[in-house]
C-alpha cells in the first residue's frame, strides 16, 4: 500500500497584525495570534486547554486537582462561570467556598497554569437554564442572549461583578488570566457578540485573546474574536438511541473542515453556508475536543480511553493548534438553594442530567480518579510542549487518496503537516465502535521539492487501533533524523548533549534514519548501510556525534514504558519518570497516588543527585515504596426490594424523562456502613457498585449526595469528601429496575439480561477500594 502526498507547493504564509486583542505584560511578553498559529513572547505556541469547573468541585480539593491536569500536560486551565451559582437570588451574588473564582483562578497562577474563564453570561454546560438564574427568565422572558436593554443591564452587572473576581489576576497585571470566552454556541448573532466584548473591556476585563465557539458555522464579528471549534467520540444530546452517533465517525478522520456539525444539534439552528473562507483568518482551534462523554437518561455512551485518544491525534493532523478538551476534569452539580442545578426537559432544556454527577468519562473523573485516556493524551501533551513551537507553523497537507466516506474503513486515515522539508505523518486507525481493519503493506512517499522520502525503508503492518505520528527531518540538536517510526516524546535539557525521547506505538518497530555520512558516531547502537538504527533496546541511551562537534542522545520508549511516561523540572533540571501511580510535582515535593501499593514506584532519569536508595535499570533508576495494603470491609444490606418499573414516558422534549424524585422511594434501597479508622493511614475511599438497572442514587443524612444512570460502568463515589459524618452515618443507595422497552440508548454490550417481567436490576456487589499517597523528596520520603 503505497501512500503518496505532494508537499512540492504548501502554501505556508502569515497573516498578522489583523486580529483585535489585547496588550502585553508587565514585562512586555505578548499572547497573540495569527492566521495559523498563536505565539507567546514572538515565538509559535500550540498550548493544551482542559476544561475544570470549580464551582462543581470541593475547592478543599482544587490544588489537587489542578496539579495533576499540569502533570497531565495541560498548560491552560479553562473554566465556566455558571451565573446560576453565584446569583441564584437576584442581588445576593456568591463568590465563596466552592463558588471563589478568584481563589481558583490564584491557584492556577500557584501551580504554574494559565487560566481561561468563559464568561457567558450564557454557558450551556449541562447547567439548569444554561447557567441563567430563574429570576433572569421571568424579568426578560425571551429576550435573552441579544442586545435587549433589561437583559444587557444584568449581563453589565454580571462581568462587573466576575472583574472584581479577576482583579489584578489578567494577563496585563502580571497574572494567568491570559483570555475569556464570550457567550456560548450563539451562532447567529456576532452583534451581540460585538456587543458582550465591549461590556467586558468595559468591566476592565481586558485580556491576550477573546473567543467564541464557532461551530455552526457561527456568525463572527471579523477579526473580534476567534472561532474555537471540537468534537466529541459520543453525543448524549444526539435524539437517535438506536446506535451510536454515526456523525461522530468525522472524529477520527483528518480533514480541512474546522466545523462539527452534531456539537449542540439539540440547540441550534443551522447556518446552511458554502462558502467558509472567512474561517482562515484565524488559527484552527479547538475549546471542545471530548475529554470523555457524559451520560443523559436517553443516551449513555460507554467510552473507552482509546475513543479520546485518537481525535487529538486527527485535529492535529488536520491543522489544529490549540487542543482544548471538555471536559478534562469532571465534577458534580452543586445542590441549588431553590432546586437542583443540572438540565433537564422539565426546565425546557432537551436532555435530562444526573442531579449531581457530572463525571463525563473524563480524563479526570468526578472524584479525581485518573482515567485511561489521562496517560495517553499526557504522551501527546509531552510532545506539544516541546515540539509543538516546531509543529505550529507547520500547514497541514493531505494525501491524494482518502476515506470515500464516513463507512469507508479500509483506507488508511493519514495526513502531513510540513513546510515542505520538515515535519511530521499523522497516523489514525481507531475508531469507536467500529473497528478499523489491520493495514499491512504501508509505506508513505512524500514528495518534497528536493527528494522523494520514502518511510519507511521497508512496508510495515499499521494495526488494528493504532493512532500515531512520526516525524522526518527532524532537527536532533544540529543533527538531522531523516524520519523515524517511533513516536516523539519530549526532549529533556541538562549537562551534556540533550536526549531526546521517542516511543514505539502502533506495533510498528522503532527504526531512525540518518545520513551515513554525516554521522560516523554512535555510542550504543550500530547504523547499517542505509544509515538505519534498528532494534534499539527500550531504556537505554544511544549518544549520536558529528565531526562538527554536535551530539544530541536518543532514548527510546516501549509501548507499555510510554503510557507511563511523565516529565517535569523538579529538583534542578528536566527529568523523565516512568510510573503506574498518578504523579504529582509540586515544587521540590513529588506525590505518588494508586489503588494498588504495588504501584507506588517510580523510576527517574537522570538519577536524582544524593538520593539514598534505587536500583539502576538501563538509563533509569527504579525507586520502590512499601506501604501495607489496606483491605475496607463494607457491610451492605437490602433494606427494601424494588417495586415495578415504571413505564418511561417521553419528556417535552422528545426523549426518555427521568423519574421523578418520588420514584426512588419506590427503589430497591440498600444500607452501607464503613468502619471505624476506615480512612486511617489512607488518601481516599472509593465505594464500587456494580450493578444493573436504569440509575441509582446515594443518601447521607436524608441529602442526595451522589447518583448515576446505568452505561455499564462500576459506580464509584469517592467517599474523602463527605468524612467523618460518612463513618457515622453511612450511605443509602436506591436503585431503579430497567424495562427492556425503554427508549434509552445503552451500548449492546453493556445492556443487561432482562427477567420474565422485561425488567432488570441486580446489585451484583458493593466494596471499597484504597488510594494510597506517598511523597518524594530529593533527599528520601518527605
Amino acid at each position: 500500500m503505497a501512500l503518496n502526498i505532494d508537499l512540492t507547493h504548501l502554501d505556508c504564509s502569515i497573516t498578522a497584525g489583523h486580529l483585535k486583542m489585547g496588550g502585553p505584560n508587565p514585562r512586555g511578553e505578548r499572547i497573540e495570534a495569527n492566521n495559523r498559529y498563536f505565539t507567546l513572547g514572538g515565538a509559535p505556541w500550540l498550548p493544551v486547554m482542559g476544561e475544570f469547573h470549580f464551582s462543581r468541585y470541593p475547592r478543599r480539593y482544587w490544588r489537587e486537582a489542578l496539579l495533576k491536569m499540569k502533570a497531565g500536560g495541560v498548560t491552560i486551565a479553562a473554566t465556566y462561570i455558571f451565573w446560576i451559582h453565584h446569583e441564584e437570588l437576584e442581588g445576593e451574588f456568591d463568590w465563596s467556598d466552592n463558588r471563589d473564582l478568584r481563589g481558583f483562578i490564584e491557584l492556577c497562577a500557584e501551580v504554574g497554569l494559565y487560566a481561561y474563564p468563559r464568561i457567558g453570561p450564557w454557558a450551556h454546560g449541562e447547567c439548569r437554564n444554561g447557567g441563567f438564574p430563574d429570576w433572569l427568565l421571568e424579568k426578560c422572558g425571551e429576550h435573552v442572549r441579544e442586545d435587549s436593554p433589561l437583559y444587557l443591564a444584568y449581563a453589565r452587572r454580571l462581568y462587573e461583578q466576575i472583574a472584581r473576581q479577576l482583579d489584578g489576576l489578567l494577563w496585563k497585571d502580571g497574572g494567568p488570566v491570559i483570555g475569556v470566552q464570550l457567550e456560548n454556541e450563539l451562532i447567529h448573532n456576532p452583534g451581540h457578540i460585538l456587543t458582550l466584548k465591549r461590556l467586558a473591556q468595559e468591566a476592565g476585563i481586558d485580556v491576550p485573546l477573546y473567543t467564541m465557539t464557532g461551530w455552526g458555522p457561527a456568525q463572527v464579528p471579523e477579526d473580534e474574536v476567534i472561532p474555537l471549534f471540537g468534537g466529541y467520540p459520543d453525543a448524549f444530546w444526539n435524539r437517535d438511541v438506536s446506535g451510536w452517533a454515526r456523525e461522530c465517525r468525522k472524529q477520527y478522520l483528518f480533514s480541512p473542515i474546522r466545523n462539527d456539525d452534531l456539537i449542540g444539534a439539540d440547540l441550534l439552528r443551522r447556518r446552511d453556508i458554502a462558502d467558509v473562507s472567512y474561517l482562515e483568518r484565524y488559527p484552527f482551534a479547538t475549546c471542545e475536543l471530548g475529554g470523555g462523554m457524559q451520560v443523559s437518561y436517553h443516551r449513555r455512551p460507554f467510552i473507552l480511553p482509546e475513543d479520546v485518544a485518537a481525535p487529538p491525534i486527527c485535529k492535529l493532523g488536520s491543522g489544529s493548534n490549540l487542543l482544548g478538551y471538555y471536559m478534562y476534569h469532571g465534577g458534580s452539580h452543586p445542590l441549588g438553594r431553590l432546586s437542583t442545578l443540572q438540565e433537564t426537559q422539565a426546565t425546557h432544556y432537551w436532555n435530562d442530567l444526573p442531579a449531581i454527577s457530572y463525571d463525563f468519562q473524563a480524563a479526570i473523573r468526578e472524584y479525581g480518579q485518573l482515567n485511561g485516556q489521562y496517560h495517553s493524551l499526557r504522551l501527546l501533551h509531552l510532545f506539544l510542549q516541546d515540539f509543538g513551537p516546531g509543529l505550529a507553523p507547520l500547514p497541514a497537507a493531505f494525501p491524494e487518496v482518502m476515506p470515500a466516506s464516513l463507512d469507508d474503513v479500509e483506507t488508511l486515515r493519514w495526513s502531513v503537516r510540513s513546510d515542505g522539508r520538515r515535519g511530521f505523518i499523522f497516523i489514525n486507525n481507531h475508531q469507536r465502535v467500529e473497528a478499523l481493519p489491520a493495514k499491512s503493506g504501508v509505506q508513505f512517499e512524500l514528495r518534497l521539492p528536493d527528494e522523494v522520502l520514502r518511510i519507511p525503508g521497508e512496508r510495515v503492518e499499521i494495526r488494528q487501533g493504532a493512532a500515531m505520528f512520526w516525524p522526518f527531518n527532524l532537527d536532533l540538536n544540529g543533527i538531522t533524523l531523516r524520519y523515524a517510526t517511533a513516536q516523539p516524546v519530549c526532549r529533556l535539557q541538562g549537562e551534556g548533549a540533550p536526549v531526546f525521547v521517542f516511543a514505539a506505538r502502533g506495533g510498528v518497530a522503532a527504526e531512525f534514519a540518518f545520513q551515513p555520512a554525516l554521522l560516523p558516531g554512535v555510542e550504543g547502537a550500530g547504523l547499517d548501510e542505509q544509515g538505519i538504527l534498528r532494534g534499539l533496546a527500550p531504556g537505554r541511551l544511544v549518544t549520536l556525534s558529528t565531526p562538527q562537534g554536535q551530539g544530541a542522545r536518543l532514548l527510546l520508549l516501549s509501548e507499555e514504558q510510554a503510557l507511563q511516561a511523565w516529565k517535569a523540572r523538579i529538583w534542578g533540571r528536566d527529568r523523565l519518570f516512568l510510573a503506574q501511580a498518578g504523579l504529582a510535582f509540586d515544587g521540590d515535593t513529588l506525590t505518588l497516588s494508586a489503588t494498588d501499593p504495588a504501584d507506588l514506584w517510580f523510576s527517574v532519569f537522570p538519577a536524582i543527585e544524593g538520593a539514598r536508595g534505587g536500583l539502576r535499570e538501563g538509563a533509569f533508576t527504579r525507586h520502590n515504596f512499601s506501604v501495607r495494603g489496606k483491605s475496607v470491609r463494607v457491610e451492605a444490606r437490602r433494606v427494601r426490594p424494588a417495586a415495578p418499573a415504571r413505564v418511561v414516558p417521553i419528556g417535552p422534549l422528545g426523549v426518555a424523562q427521568q423519574p421523578e424524585d418520588a420514584e426512588y422511594e419506590r427503589g430497591e434501597e440498600w444500607e452501607v456502613r464503613l468502619p471505624p479508622g476506615a480512612f486511617d493511614g489512607v488518601e481516599d475511599i472509593y465505594l464500587r457498585i456494580a450493578y444493573t438497572g436504569d440509575a441509582a442514587r446515594a443518601y447521607l443524612d436524608g441529602t442526595l449526595v451522589a447518583d448515576d444512570f446505568y452505561n455499564g460502568r462500576v459506580w464509584e463515589i469517592g467517599l474523602k469528601r463527605f468524612a467523618p459524618r460518612v463513618l457515622e452515618a453511612g450511605l443509602r443507595l436506591r436503585f431503579l429496575p430497567l424495562r427492556r422497552d425503554a427508549p434509552i440508548y445503552i451500548a449492546p454490550e453493556h445492556r443487561p439480561p432482562f427477567g420474565p417481567d422485561g425488567e432488570a436490576l441486580e446489585v451484583r456487589s458493593i466494596s471499597a477500594g484504597v488510594e494510597y499517597r506517598v511523597q518524594f523528596a530529593a533527599s528520601g520520603l518527605a
